[in-house]
């Protein structure tokens, strides 16, 4: 999955480098002719253009600023097509260049920048190209280039919008525990790194607890791991039903579960989860008639209290879940 996500983002420097070698080896063939016609202007931006083109093929395979430099690279490029379309000089085959604009916009900016850039030098080269060849009437060639033009906005802006759409896909698989339908660690990193930000715009408590069924090991050794895994599944979907909304939920490994609560305090907090395992106890799993008793353990951290990062909240949860585990199981512990 992070192989593909990985993959994903690398075909943007791929597609970039290739047609860097297109654009230098067309912006030397391009200045050539352009300086034996006497359009020394446009030549000296071909030529400056095709080397510039050879720097960046260099550093974009590693560059962490991809965006900047595609920027940097496609709007003088795209600029340097206006200029090209309105020198009058320059044959009228030059405008085939407009149907280009879309496709590399939206393939190297993405969908929204994408759009915008394709309508704004699309619109500007069917302008300069009416102003240049047309006069007041229309004509078929005009259509031709119109239709076509909005043809290959369309073609790319769908492609990309399906493209979004796999990678969001990609995105939430990745960040989802196949079992349960959890966030995963992943997902919890990333809640966390969210939920961090919003405590200290906001100063809002943040509470990180560990669950943890308890002799979980006796289920699937009595009725199998088919089984085990169903019972997962019902805790899974019992938890889920019993936080709120804004907290985050995640299948931390095995038969632990990490939540992250917000706008609680530790108080709050452990009346809360242990209202849930009271309620948990009392709803045993059934499994082709059996009646599973489940019961969980649980260790509450506090953000500020007991640590400001991720790591040192685990490890604070982690120690209390454990003297839970050693004080009979079933219980919640907040101290220690």
């Amino acid at each position: 999955m992070h192989n593909q996500l990985a993959k994903n983002i690398q075909y943007r420097r791929d597609v970039l480098r290739v047609f860097m070698l297109f654009a230098f080896v067309c912006g030397l063939l391009f200045s050539l002719i352009n300086f034996s016609r006497g359009l020394y202007i446009l030549a000296t931006l071909e030529l400056s253009f095709g080397l510039f083109s050879v720097f960046l093929w260099r550093i974009i395979p590693t560059t962490p600023n991809l965006d900047k430099w595609v920027m940097a690279y496609i709007i003088p490029f795209f600029l340097m097509i206006m200029y090209g379309l309105s020198v009058q000089q320059s044959e009228m085959d030059i405008f085939v260049w407009i149907l280009i604009i879309p496709l590399l916009a939206y393939l190297l900016m993405g969908r929204k920048k994408g759009f915008w850039v394709s309508v704004t030098f699309v619109v500007s080269g069917l302008a300069i190209y009416h102003w240049r060849l047309i006069s007041n009437d229309i004509k078929p060639i005009s259509i031709n280039i119109i239709t076509s033009s909005l043809l290959a906005m369309t073609i790319a802006h769908v492609y990309e919008l399906n493209r979004e759409k796999n990678e969001q896909r990609l995105l939430e698989l990745a960040g989802t525990d196949s079992l349960t339908g959890l966030a995963n660690r992943m997902k919890l990193d990333q809640g966390f790194q969210h939920f961090s930000l919003l405590i200290k715009r906001h100063d809002i408590n943040l509470i990180l607890v560990l669950f943890d069924l308890d002799l979980f090991k006796d289920i699937n050794d009595q009725y199998g791991h088919n089984v085990g895994d169903k019972a997962l599944c019902f805790v899974a979907n019992f938890l889920k039903k019993n936080i709120r909304e804004s907290d985050l939920l995640a299948r931390f490994g095995g038969e632990e579960f990490a939540l992250l609560m917000t706008s609680s305090d530790i108080d709050e907090a452990y009346q809360h989860i242990n209202s849930i395992r009271e309620r948990l106890s009392q709803h045993p799993f059934i499994n082709n008639k059996n009646q599973i008793k489940i019961t969980l353990s649980a260790g509450i951290a506090a953000y500020g209290i007991d640590g400001t990062n991720l790591d040192s909240l685990m490890k604070k949860a982690d120690d209390r879940l454990y003297i839970a585990k050693s004080k009979g199981r079933n219980c919640i512990v907040v101290t220690g």
